[in-house]
């Protein structure tokens, strides 16, 4: 009985054998083309490196989407990492030279870190655009980049260059001293500016 039935699958494979393997393919070259139009293809409104390691990045992400009014075709990138490990670090660093960051979020000394390494725009036009706005000349920028001698040791201040804001927080991250700047290779400039001016706000 048992050799019967196996005869009858290997009868039913052999017939429909053509006809399986053809629509098999036929579903592989429609999942291609469908990665490649709809997934592939997504533009990416603006890429977000925050300098803390954060579990769930989806609250971020509703928020960044708002902010931009990016739809739905459009891809928000949000890369998290400890930068407090050194070797986290090295990656965090070679995304920004990658041009795959737009957004930078840290605390205000590994801010000052990164901008003291040439890796941040200096935001000044848009400080000197906001001037108006401030209360009490009370700045939210954080300007001024420390000069070192050979050995490392702070020398002076350099040209008052404002390369990062102040925010209040984002959702997810314990960040003392919130501050975002703009990676200065970043690749989509405006995005990154109207986010950085949201980000500023309350």
């Amino acid at each position: 009985m048992s050799e019967k039935n196996e005869n009858n699958v290997l009868h039913f494979l052999k017939q429909y054998a053509v006809r399986i393997l053809t629509v098999c393919g036929i579903l592989l070259v429609l999942a291609y083309f469908i990665n490649i139009m709809f997934v592939q293809n997504q533009k990416t409104a603006v890429s977000v490196l925050v300098l803390e390691f954060m579990e769930d990045t989806s609250a971020l992400e509703q928020q960044v989407r708002e902010a931009l009014g990016a739809g739905e075709d459009e891809k928000i990138e949000i890369r998290t990492i400890s930068s407090g490990i050194e070797a986290n670090k090295a990656v965090a660093l070679t995304w920004i030279r990658a041009e795959v960051v737009d957004v930078v979020i840290g605390g205000e000394t590994q801010m000052t870190e990164y901008a003291q390494a040439g890796y941040l725009k200096d935001l000044s036009g848009m400080k000197a655009s906001e001037q108006g706005s401030e209360e009490d000349g009370a700045s939210n920028f954080l300007c001024g980049l420390a000069q070192y001698d050979q050995d490392g040791n702070v020398t002076g201040t350099g040209p008052k260059t404002c390369f990062g804001r102040y925010i209040p927080g984002i959702p997810g991250a314990q960040i003392e001293q919130p501050v975002a700047g703009l990676a200065d290779n970043a690749s989509n400039v405006d995005n990154g500016l109207r986010l950085l001016q949201w980000l500023g706000t309350d």
